[in-house]
Formats: C-alpha cells, sequence, structure tokens
C-alpha cells in the first residue's frame, strides 16, 4: 500500500511539474522579445543581472522543448504530404529510433544551448549604464539561445 502512495505522489509531483514547466518553456521566445526591451524602456538605467539570470534558465529549457518538435517536422511533414502520415513513425525506424533520436537531440540542444550562452557571456558580459547596448545586448541574446535550433534549420535547408 505505501508502494502505491509513493507512485501516486510522484505521479502527482510530475503532473504539477508539467503544468508550471510547459507553459513556461512554451511562451519562452515571447519573453525574450518583450520583457527586456519593456524593462529596459521602463527604467533604462536600472540594474538588469536578475532579468539576464532568468532568461540564462529558462532559455536552454526552451530550446530543448522547441527542438522535439523541430526536429521531426520536415518527416511528419512530407509523410502528411504524401499521405501516409498514419505511418510515418514506422517508416522512421519505428518507435524507438524516433523517441531515441529526439531525446539526443533535445539533450543536445540543451547543452548547445548552455554553452552558447557561456560564450556569449564570457566573450560580451551584460553591459551596465547604456541603455543603447542593453538594447543590442538583449536583442541578441535570443539568436544565441536559440542557435541549435537555428543551426540544425540552416543544415537541413540544402537537403
Amino acid at each position: 500500500m505505501e508502494f502505491m502512495k509513493g507512485i501516486m505522489r510522484f505521479l502527482i509531483r510530475m503532473v504539477v511539474l508539467n503544468i508550471v514547466l510547459v507553459p513556461l518553456m512554451a511562451l519562452a521566445p515571447l519573453a525574450f522579445v518583450t520583457l527586456p526591451f519593456v524593462a529596459i524602456y521602463k527604467s533604462p538605467y536600472a540594474n538588469f543581472a536578475g532579468l539576464g539570470e532568468m532568461l540564462f534558465v529558462i532559455g536552454p529549457l526552451s530550446c530543448a522543448f522547441y527542438m522535439l518538435f523541430v526536429v521531426h517536422y520536415p518527416a511528419v511533414h512530407r509523410a502528411r504530404l504524401e499521405g501516409r502520415l498514419a505511418t510515418w513513425r514506422e517508416s522512421e525506424g519505428g518507435i524507438v529510433h524516433t523517441v531515441l533520436k529526439s531525446c539526443a537531440y533535445m539533450f543536445g540542444s540543451l547543452f548547445a544551448s548552455f554553452v552558447a550562452e557561456f560564450l556569449y557571456l564570457a566573450a560580451w558580459h551584460l553591459p551596465n549604464g547604456s541603455p543603447a547596448l542593453l538594447y543590442v545586448w538583449f536583442a541578441a541574446y535570443p539568436f544565441v539561445t536559440f542557435s541549435p535550433i537555428l543551426l540544425l534549420l540552416v543544415v537541413r535547408v540544402p537537403r
């Protein structure tokens, strides 16, 4: 009986975690393109380190979340156009292959996004005092964070 209670507590925690994290990860690109600019407009000489830290943590999670969709979109789209949408997974190698591919790309993009953000912060620290430099810094930041997805899309264009 105690074992079943433990399983139920775990499942409830996972449901609550998904209820909190999925909308956060899904709406993160919107936060990247609105929050910094509204905050800089409202108080141009404030300290935005907290906002940068928040985006630094949420960005790679959002990148990994969206990579799950981007990685299989071409195969699903091609299958839909060919009228074999019900069997696209089998034609791509089965459920084990597609899930492993999704996980590999998801964790790879999570790691690559963190690395890209660390390199961006090492090369160009968050500027203080100049609203114009803050605008430029926050304008480039989404491209750095979502660079694994952008790289995947650029690599796929020639195919």
